[in-house]
């Protein structure tokens, strides 16, 4: 192990000291940087990544540690060309900031042994060890380059002081190679406070690919204004094929702000393949989060289905959520999942906005990549609004609305069965839109320019099965094979 200083002290700062003023600003001042070397793939001694992390921690952050574990090293694997670290025991804390954990240093200096992906392969002994990482209030650190496996937590981000770090170009929850689990449990946790926090990037080597964990790939819980940009979510490396989390993204305990893609190409994350949810928007106090620019339920090129089960739910009295935007950009594409592309569901779950998204669609919006249904909205959601997507060429049901007290939910401005012009056909394989089991003042359309184009589908444009007060006016309804509209209980 080295630690090498990186710079004077700050010569202003000396300046006060000489003026008699400077004790005291001197004992405020942060460590001279370091850098710590791990060149051992021993768990603890001289030159582990354990002693490392306790050496950032005693100079008090202003550490990078970089990694250069020569060949001869009995966790070298020459087939793989990866170095492996197994911890016996979960390693301290980060309490300190600014400290730089660069896996990407032992490609730099024993060469790119595995151009699969990362050299250095954290292992946690069979989730006998709690986390690899923990940044406990530290802000401005940075986790790059590493493989993390079977870990309970891969990487923990925690407390109301844990801010502005940054987790980039990591493998969590999968091989060296990027195409086997070997599951954590969860591969990343912001929690309990930690706020503008980044995983990943719009740099192609700052994503990260987070698969083939037992559980949920990234948890944000009781966090906000986190990014989550650019990642591979549930997918092996190639973004072509599944490696399934349980779920992709869940987001809850009332974390608000946070932000998972972004409007340029680079942002966008790919999350499909999960086992249950691409992304989840649960609880109470999840509110203000915002999902836009995403590939859910494709593969990279959003022309191949790669299928969660579901694609976004919004639950358990999540509100004021944001899924997708009328911006360039903005729009998520949400299609090939196996049931419901977008899940609205549970009492008090309401105020969620559903805005310009293609459902159902390749990316282009002119060849149905299909969701089993488009939206779903059931169990007593209220109030929500679904507002100017494309949802189209899904197997069953463009919208389907359930279940006594779903009310006075809005339903606008969308295409419901063509393409992304309005003018051609790419229908749903049954109804449109279909009201059943007691749903109440709800409303399809509305003045002439809040108006649905709703037409080419399998069923009828628009079926109303029970419930009461559901308005059903200014739409565009044609063309839909058995008929525009059926109300049973009409006179």
């Amino acid at each position: 192990m080295t630690c090498v200083p990186d710079g004077p002290w700050n010569t202003a700062a000396a300046r006060y000291v000489a003026a008699g003023f400077g004790l005291l600003l001197l004992g405020r001042l942060a460590a001279a940087p370091i850098v710590v070397t791990v060149n051992s793939t021993r768990d603890a001694g001289p030159g582990s990544l354990r002693e490392a992390l306790n050496a950032a921690n005693r100079n008090g952050g202003q550490a990078t540690i970089a990694f250069d574990i020569p060949k001869a090293d009995p966790g070298f694997d020459a087939e793989t060309g990866t170095w492996t670290i197994t911890f016996r025991d979960t390693a301290p804390p980060l309490t300190v900031s600014h400290v730089s954990i660069d896996g990407s240093t032992q490609a730099a200096r024993q060469g790119d042994t595995n151009p699969l992906g990362p050299e250095i392969v954290l292992s946690g002994n069979g989730h006998s060890v709690e986390q690899a990482f923990a940044l406990l209030n530290a802000s401005g650190c940075t986790i790059r380059g590493l493989a993390i496996t079977q870990f309970i937590y891969g990487i923990q981000v925690y407390g109301d002081d844990a801010h502005d770090n940054r987790i980039v170009g990591n493998y969590l929850g999968c091989n060296a190679a990027g195409d086997a689990a070997q599951g954590n449990y969860n591969g990343i946790e912001l929690i309990s406070g930690a706020h503008d926090n980044q995983i990943g990037g719009a740099a192609a080597r700052d994503g990260n690919l987070i698969s083939g964990n037992q559980h949920i790939g990234v948890k944000i819980s009781d966090a906000h204004r986190n990014l989550v940009l650019g990642n591979r979510i549930g997918l092996e490396r190639n973004a072509m094929r599944p490696l399934p989390n349980y779920d992709g993204i869940c987001i809850e305990g009332r974390a608000q702000g946070n932000r998972v893609g972004g409007t340029q190409p680079g942002e966008r994350n790919l999350i499909s393949g999960n086992m249950a949810y691409g992304v989840d928007l649960f609880g109470w106090g999840v509110r203000e989060n915002v999902v836009l620019g995403n590939y859910i339920g494709t593969d990279h090129t959003g022309t191949q289905a790669v299928p969660n089960t579901y694609g976004v739910l919004f639950d358990d009295r999540a509100s004021a959520n944001t899924v997708g935007g009328r911006g360039a950009g903005e729009w998520n594409l949400i299609s090939g999942n196996t049931a419901f592309g977008a899940y609205f569901y549970n009492n008090g779950t309401h105020a969620n906005i559903l805005c310009g998204n293609r459902i159902g669609t390749d990316f282009s919006g002119t060849r149905a990549l299909p969701n089993e249904t488009g939206v779903h909205i059931d169990g007593g959601t209220f109030e929500n609004l679904v507002d100017g997507n494309l949802i189209s060429g899904n197997l069953v049901a463009g919208i389907t609305l359930f279940a006594r007290r779903t009310d006075r939910n809005r339903i606008i401005r969308n295409h419901i069965g063509t393409d992304i012009t309005g003018a051609l056909a790419l229908g749903n394989g049954a109804d449109g839109v279909r009201i059943a089991f007691g749903p109440a003042d709800n409303q399809i359309g509305g003045s002439p320019e809040e108006g649905n184009t709703i037409a080419h589908n399998g069923g009828y444009g628009v079926m109303l099965e029970s419930g009461t007060g559901n308005r059903i006016v200014g739409n565009t309804i044609r063309n839909n094979a058995r008929g525009d509209r059926r109300d049973p209980g009409a006179p």
